[in-house]
C-alpha cells in the first residue's frame, strides 16, 4: 500500500492540529510535516518527500496563491490542494490557471477531504465546485445585511460548533474582538440574541 505523504501549511493551529487528528487514524496518508507560513515551508526538506500539500489560502505575509505559483516545478510529483474558509470564484480561475490539483472550502465533511487526497494522487482535480458555488451564494446574500468576510468567517465557525475562545484562537484574534464581531452581526441581522445568530448560521449555510 503507497502511503500519501502530506505537508500542511495554515497558520491557524488549531485548525491544522484538528486536521492531523483526523489524518493520523488513516492508513495511506501520513502527515509528515506541518507550517504556519509558506516561506518556512519552501525553505524546508519536508516538502521534497510530499505527494501532496494541503495549503491555506489565506496566509501572513505571502499568500497561499503566490505560495502556489512557486511550487510550480514541483508539480510533476507534488499535488496541491489550497483550502479557504471563504470562496471567490475569480480565485478558483486563478488556481485553475496556475494548475494546482484542487480548491476545497474547509467545512467539507472528513471523508471528502481524505477522497480528495487520494483523488489528487491519481492525478485528478478536486474542486468541489458545488460546494464551493453554496460558499458563493452567501456572499451574495451576506451582502444584503453587509457582513464582512471577517464576520461570515466567523459566522461559519459559530455553526461549526466554536465558541468565543476557540474562534479567537483559530483566527488569533482577542476574544473581546470576536465578541464585538458577534454584537455587530446581531445587530445586522435584526437578531435577539447569540442563540439567534446560532440558528440563523445554521439554517442558512452550507453544510
Amino acid at each position: 500500500m503507497k502511503v500519501i505523504k502530506t505537508v500542511l501549511v495554515d497558520d491557524h493551529s488549531l485548525f491544522t492540529e484538528g486536521l492531523m487528528q483526523i489524518l493520523d487514524p488513516i492508513e495511506d496518508i501520513q502527515v509528515i510535516a506541518t507550517f504556519r507560513d509558506g516561506e518556512t515551508m519552501l525553505k524546508s526538506d519536508e516538502i521534497h518527500k510530499a505527494d501532496v500539500l494541503l495549503l491555506d489560502i489565506n496566509l501572513p505575509g505571502n499568500s497561499g496563491i503566490s505560495i502556489a505559483e512557486r511550487m510550480k516545478p514541483y508539480f510533476g510529483s507534488l499535488k496541491i490542494i489550497c483550502l479557504s474558509m471563504l470562496f471567490e470564484e475569480n480565485i478558483l480561475e486563478k488556481l485553475k490557471e496556475i494548475g494546482v490539483s484542487g480548491y476545497l472550502p474547509k467545512f467539507i465533511h472528513t471523508s471528502e477531504l481524505i477522497e480528495a487526497i487520494r483523488k489528487a494522487t491519481s492525478g485528478k482535480t478536486v474542486f468541489y465546485e458545488e460546494k464551493a458555488k453554496a460558499v458563493s451564494n452567501v456572499k451574495v446574500w451576506t451582502s444584503d445585511f453587509k457582513l464582512t468576510n471577517r464576520e461570515i468567517e466567523i459566522l461559519q465557525l459559530i455553526k461549526d460548533g466554536k465558541s468565543t475562545k476557540e474562534i479567537s484562537e483559530i483566527l488569533h484574534r482577542s476574544q473581546f474582538t470576536i465578541e464585538t464581531h458577534r454584537k455587530n452581526m446581531i445587530r445586522k441581522l435584526n437578531l435577539k440574541n447569540s442563540s439567534g445568530l446560532l440558528h440563523f448560521a445554521m439554517k442558512n449555510l452550507p453544510t
